[in-house]
């Protein structure tokens, strides 16, 4: 696409008259104000040149202050919706007011030229029947008196005709006048005794005559015309004569060209204009050569209106005068309306325009992230409800960004809170502890799982897995109080129960019967394989054997915090020996309650099954098959897993 870019020059004056102030334009358009006030006219003189400085001043004003008038009008009055508005408006009432304009003046012209040349053609034909029945007439005496009350006449008599010329003749003729000059003239040719009387009657009154019609001037303009092809026929007597003006040529000098009467000048509306031309065929007298007469009428409109008894001594009558005064009044009622129309047409337009460019603006600022965006309703058509549910959508969003907002600074909370409660796990590697695995999958960000080792003075290790009723935030919260209560637990020298049983004691203290957890607590030796544990109301453990055998450990036991009294003598402790290969494995509920699609639990009989097959990574291998078996739906409860192995 062509560009500014592509016109150097084009766009350095675009630049240019973008950056025009128009202070400047209006002292230049006030410089050119004597121009446009006073009657002067250019000459090479002093005061020519400085009448011709200042109308080029008035017009450089003049379009500048347009241009930018324009300018501004285009870029701040209307907006591109309103353009396109502008346009159509344009297309479908202007360009028709136009042409109908054209349409109207284009048919009065004509119509007036066709009522112009009917009157000439009727004055032509009129002397045309006057000059054949003054031929007849005996002595000239009485043909020039027949004629003179149509024009100046004369009589001559000639020994021979012109070629092509012959008795009977009637018609135009280009000759001399016994004055010398040489004109048209209407003229009969008559034989009389071996000679030929030629009875001639000039123009110039006929002219006077049609002008009185419709005033102004008449142009006459005589030019050649070429006997080649034959297709017009000129009846001289009861014979008709071939001319031809086919070969007529515009680009030479005219034989003969004058004037008759003179046109009021005036300026817009009352300047002189042309009606259409008369043609009529004319014999060169000397030749006999055929010549084509072209009468143009001129006139004006206040020639026109001189009719109506506007000229010298004119008088108006009260009735014209009414109609005149009516046509005027109603002139200017359609401009008023029009005017009207115009400003409606504009105001319409520019509150359409402002109300599509609000929500242009509104969309970009929302779709910039600025939902405070509002639009003040316009109206209460289509485009006001639009800004309504713009409104109303940007509010939304507003809160739905509020919500978004406090979304992520929850989010950004538990991140944190992930990462202490991964940070209170004990960590593997830096316990060196290769007979310990173990993993967490929290069902949210924060899970209610927890699992934790304690290395005791003779090599053991005390071992906890644990799950709070609840997820999320606060059962994370309360492992991680576990964590500090059993912290400060003497695991050496109590045993399982006894930890358990305080634990529990302090549990039913601080909280009520409806928060509890269960847990599996116990100690362990990697070198003699020796264990024991018990379990609170958690879920059965399992003992994989090294050929493959499979036992499930199902102590008695009752949860932490559902009673105060019975709790320790529910307990029952479980305990022995693993002899190398044999593993332990502890567990949440939220591995045995993992779902799949079709709403089934994956189940302890299903984790069993998988223990007694090979399996070189415990671990891995139970993971995997509880993913392969949920294939994808997310874990309703958090997930713990703490295998222990000699």
């Amino acid at each position: 696409m062509t560009g500014w870019s592509d016109f150097p020059f084009l766009g350095a004056l675009r630049r240019h008259l973008v950056s025009l102030h128009p202070r400047w334009a209006w002292l230049t358009l006030a410089c050119g104000l004597p121009w446009l006030l006073l009657p002067t006219r250019w000459h090479l003189t002093g005061t020519g040149c400085l009448w011709g400085l200042s109308a080029a001043a008035f017009w450089i004003g003049a379009l500048v202050l347009g241009f930018l008038g324009l300018r501004w009008l285009w870029l701040r009055l209307l907006f591109k919706v309103s353009r396109r508005l502008w346009m159509i408006l344009l297309l479908l009432s202007f360009l028709p007011a136009l042409t109908l304009t054209a349409l109207f003046v284009s048919a009065g012209w004509l119509g007036l030229g066709a009522q112009v040349g009917r009157a000439f053609q009727g004055d032509l034909r009129r002397m045309e029947a006057a000059l054949r029945e003054a031929v007849k007439q005996p002595s000239d005496a009485e043909a020039l008196k027949a004629l003179e009350v149509l024009s100046e006449a004369h009589v001559r008599r000639v020994e021979a005709l012109p070629p092509g010329i012959q008795d009977g003749f009637v018609g135009f003729v280009y000759d001399t006048t016994p004055a010398g000059r040489k004109l048209v003239a209407l003229r009969a040719v008559a034989a009389e005794k071996g000679r030929y009387r030629l009875l001639s009657l000039g123009l110039g009154r006929m002219s006077t005559s049609g002008r009185e019609i419709w005033g102004g001037r008449m142009d006459y303009r005589l030019d050649w015309g070429a006997v080649e092809d034959d297709h017009v026929k000129m009846k001289q007597g009861n014979e008709e004569t071939p001319l031809d003006f086919s070969g007529l040529r515009r680009g030479i000098p005219a034989v003969a060209s004058y004037q008759n009467g003179e046109v009021a000048q005036g300026r817009g509306l009352f300047q002189a204009f042309r009606l259409p031309p008369v043609g009529l065929r004319v014999v060169d007298w000397d030749s006999g050569r055929p010549m084509l007469l072209t009468v143009t009428p001129e006139t004006s409109l206040e020639e026109l209106f001189r009719g109506f008894g506007f000229g010298k001594g004119g008088n108006l009558s009260g009735e014209t005068l009414l109609i005149i005064l009516a046509l005027v009044l109603a002139i200017l009622v359609l401009f008023g309306f029009q005017l009207l129309a115009l400003a409606m047409g504009l105001y319409l337009a520019r509150k359409l325009g402002k109300s599509v460019d609000g929500l242009f603006r509104g969309v970009l600022r929302l779709s910039a992230g600025d939902f405070t965006a509002r639009i003040r309703p316009l109206g209460r058509d289509q485009v006001a409800s639009l800004t309504a549910a713009f409104n109303e959508m940007a509010a939304r969003l507003q809160r739905a960004d509020v919500e978004r907002e406090e979304r992520l600074r929850m989010e950004e909370e538990l991140r944190v809170a992930r990462e202490v409660q991964m940070r209170l796990l004990p960590d593997l590697e830096a316990l060196q502890m290769p007979s310990v695995r173990a993993a967490i999958l929290p069902a949210r960000e924060v899970a209610g799982d927890y699992y934790d080792l304690f290395p005791l003075p003779d090599g053991s290790l005390a071992f906890l897995i644990l799950d709070v009723s609840g997820k999320g935030t606060s059962a994370a919260f309360y492992a991680a109080e576990t964590k500090g209560v059993l912290s400060a637990l003497d695991k050496q020298t109590l045993s399982p129960v006894e930890v358990a049983d305080r634990l529990n004691g302090i549990w039913c203290q601080s909280h009520g019967r409806r928060l509890f957890l269960t847990l599996a607590y116990g100690t362990f030796h990697p070198r003699t394989g020796c264990y024991q544990f018990v379990r609170a109301g958690h879920p059965s453990a399992f003992l994989r054997h090294a050929d493959g055998r499979v036992t499930r450990l199902h102590p008695r036991g009752l949860g932490v915090g559902l009673s105060a009294t019975g709790f320790k003598e529910a307990l029952e402790p479980c305990g022995g020996i693993l002899e190398p290969g044999d593993s332990l494995i502890f567990y949440t509920d939220g591995l045995s309650e993992a779902q799949a699609p079709d709403d089934a639990f994956y189940g302890e009989d299903r984790l069993e099954a998988l223990l007694a097959g090979p399996c070189e990574d415990l671990q891995a291998a139970i993971l995997t098959d509880v993913v392969a078996f949920t294939q994808g739906r997310p874990l309703a409860d958090d997930l713990t897993l703490l295998i222990l192995k000699r």
